[in-house]
Protein backbone atom coordinates (compact mmCIF):
# COMPACT_ATOMS: atom_id res chain seq x y z
CA UNK A 1 0.00 0.00 0.00
CA UNK A 2 1.70 3.63 -1.06
CA UNK A 3 2.41 6.16 1.41
CA UNK A 4 0.68 9.32 1.27
CA UNK A 5 3.33 12.17 1.38
CA UNK A 6 3.56 14.25 4.34
CA UNK A 7 2.33 17.67 4.02
CA UNK A 8 5.20 19.98 3.74
CA UNK A 9 5.17 22.69 6.98
CA UNK A 10 4.00 26.04 5.81
CA UNK A 11 6.23 27.91 8.20
CA UNK A 12 8.82 25.29 9.89
CA UNK A 13 9.96 28.37 12.00
CA UNK A 14 6.47 29.50 13.11
CA UNK A 15 5.56 25.56 13.78
CA UNK A 16 8.66 25.13 16.21
CA UNK A 17 7.95 28.74 17.99
CA UNK A 18 3.95 27.38 18.60
CA UNK A 19 5.15 24.02 19.83
CA UNK A 20 7.86 25.63 22.25
CA UNK A 21 4.81 28.19 23.08
CA UNK A 22 3.17 25.16 24.15
CA UNK A 23 5.74 23.55 25.97
CA UNK A 24 5.90 26.70 28.04
CA UNK A 25 1.81 27.12 28.36
CA UNK A 26 1.61 23.48 29.45
CA UNK A 27 3.98 23.70 32.26
CA UNK A 28 2.54 26.17 34.39
CA UNK A 29 -1.54 25.79 33.12
CA UNK A 30 -1.47 22.08 33.01
CA UNK A 31 -3.67 20.37 33.84
CA UNK A 32 -5.90 23.83 34.22
CA UNK A 33 -5.61 24.33 30.61
CA UNK A 34 -3.77 22.15 28.54
CA UNK A 35 -2.91 23.35 24.84
CA UNK A 36 -2.73 21.67 21.72
CA UNK A 37 -1.46 22.45 18.45
CA UNK A 38 -4.59 21.11 16.05
CA UNK A 39 -3.32 23.54 12.73
CA UNK A 40 -1.03 25.22 11.43
CA UNK A 41 -1.49 28.28 8.12
CA UNK A 42 0.12 30.34 6.42
CA UNK A 43 -1.09 33.21 8.70
CA UNK A 44 -2.19 31.86 11.55
CA UNK A 45 -2.63 28.34 13.53
CA UNK A 46 -5.33 26.65 15.62
CA UNK A 47 -4.80 25.96 19.25
CA UNK A 48 -7.18 22.93 21.01
CA UNK A 49 -7.32 24.46 24.76
CA UNK A 50 -8.39 21.77 27.33
CA UNK A 51 -9.17 21.68 30.96
CA UNK A 52 -11.31 22.31 34.38
CA UNK A 53 -10.08 25.91 33.45
CA UNK A 54 -10.64 28.17 36.86
CA UNK A 55 -14.38 29.58 37.47
CA UNK A 56 -13.40 32.36 38.78
CA UNK A 57 -11.35 33.64 35.64
CA UNK A 58 -12.47 34.20 32.23
CA UNK A 59 -12.21 31.78 29.75
CA UNK A 60 -10.75 34.29 27.40
CA UNK A 61 -7.41 34.84 29.67
CA UNK A 62 -6.36 31.28 28.99
CA UNK A 63 -6.49 32.24 25.22
CA UNK A 64 -4.57 35.56 25.59
CA UNK A 65 -2.19 33.89 28.16
CA UNK A 66 -0.64 32.11 25.16
CA UNK A 67 -0.48 35.24 23.10
CA UNK A 68 1.69 36.53 26.14
CA UNK A 69 4.16 33.27 26.49
CA UNK A 70 4.45 33.50 22.73
CA UNK A 71 5.73 37.38 22.51
CA UNK A 72 7.96 36.23 25.72
CA UNK A 73 9.69 33.95 23.12
CA UNK A 74 9.46 36.08 20.24
CA UNK A 75 9.13 39.72 20.88
CA UNK A 76 8.40 40.99 16.93
CA UNK A 77 5.22 38.37 15.78
CA UNK A 78 2.35 40.06 16.45
CA UNK A 79 -0.49 37.38 17.16
CA UNK A 80 -4.27 38.26 17.39
CA UNK A 81 -7.44 35.62 18.34
CA UNK A 82 -9.56 34.92 15.57
CA UNK A 83 -12.93 32.51 16.12
CA UNK A 84 -13.15 30.75 19.11
CA UNK A 85 -15.35 27.56 19.58
CA UNK A 86 -16.36 25.11 22.13
CA UNK A 87 -16.70 22.08 21.35
CA UNK A 88 -17.18 20.26 24.43
CA UNK A 89 -17.84 21.87 28.43
CA UNK A 90 -14.00 21.85 28.65
CA UNK A 91 -12.89 22.39 25.53
CA UNK A 92 -12.23 24.96 22.82
CA UNK A 93 -10.55 25.35 19.36
CA UNK A 94 -9.00 28.72 18.62
CA UNK A 95 -7.75 30.20 15.24
CA UNK A 96 -5.17 32.65 16.04
CA UNK A 97 -3.83 35.19 13.21
CA UNK A 98 -0.38 35.99 12.20
CA UNK A 99 -0.49 39.67 11.46
CA UNK A 100 1.95 41.22 8.99
CA UNK A 101 3.37 37.83 8.77
CA UNK A 102 6.31 36.14 10.59
CA UNK A 103 9.64 37.26 11.75
CA UNK A 104 11.78 34.97 14.23
CA UNK A 105 13.93 37.57 15.01
CA UNK A 106 17.25 36.69 16.24
CA UNK A 107 18.62 33.40 16.61
CA UNK A 108 18.00 31.62 19.45
CA UNK A 109 21.29 30.61 21.47
CA UNK A 110 20.11 27.14 21.54
CA UNK A 111 20.31 27.40 17.51
CA UNK A 112 24.11 29.06 17.86
CA UNK A 113 25.12 26.56 20.14
CA UNK A 114 24.66 23.63 18.04
CA UNK A 115 25.54 25.80 14.53
CA UNK A 116 28.85 26.04 16.90
CA UNK A 117 29.47 22.53 17.88
CA UNK A 118 28.27 21.41 14.02
CA UNK A 119 31.31 23.70 12.66
CA UNK A 120 33.60 21.92 15.03
CA UNK A 121 32.58 18.29 13.59
CA UNK A 122 30.27 17.58 17.13
CA UNK A 123 26.89 16.43 17.96
CA UNK A 124 24.82 17.61 21.19
CA UNK A 125 24.87 14.12 22.07
CA UNK A 126 29.39 14.21 21.81
CA UNK A 127 28.62 17.36 23.76
CA UNK A 128 26.03 15.84 26.62
CA UNK A 129 28.48 12.79 26.98
CA UNK A 130 31.23 14.94 27.57
CA UNK A 131 32.68 15.10 31.34
CA UNK A 132 32.04 18.23 33.24
CA UNK A 133 35.68 19.78 32.79
CA UNK A 134 35.36 19.76 28.29
CA UNK A 135 31.74 20.66 28.81
CA UNK A 136 33.23 23.94 30.65
CA UNK A 137 35.87 23.81 27.81
CA UNK A 138 33.43 23.97 24.87
CA UNK A 139 31.06 26.60 26.62
CA UNK A 140 33.88 29.09 26.66
CA UNK A 141 34.72 28.51 23.48
CA UNK A 142 31.03 28.90 22.18
CA UNK A 143 31.37 31.93 24.48
CA UNK A 144 34.59 33.46 22.64
CA UNK A 145 32.42 32.08 19.04
CA UNK A 146 29.42 33.62 19.75
CA UNK A 147 31.36 37.31 21.22
CA UNK A 148 33.58 37.59 17.59
CA UNK A 149 30.48 36.15 15.65
CA UNK A 150 28.36 39.47 17.24
CA UNK A 151 31.63 41.94 16.34
CA UNK A 152 31.73 41.08 12.62
CA UNK A 153 28.49 41.55 12.70
CA UNK A 154 28.50 45.37 14.05
CA UNK A 155 31.46 46.14 12.49
CA UNK A 156 30.78 48.43 9.79
CA UNK A 157 30.63 48.01 6.25
CA UNK A 158 32.50 49.95 4.00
Amino acid sequence: MAKKPMKSIVNPELNRLVLRTIEAYNRYRSPEATAKLLKLEKNGFTIEFEGSFCQSCGVQDYFEDFIHELKGLSSNTEVKIGEIEQTSPQSFKVQYTVKGGFSRGKLDEEDLFQEFLRERGLSVRDYAASNPCTKDVILFHFRTWLFERNTKRSKPRI
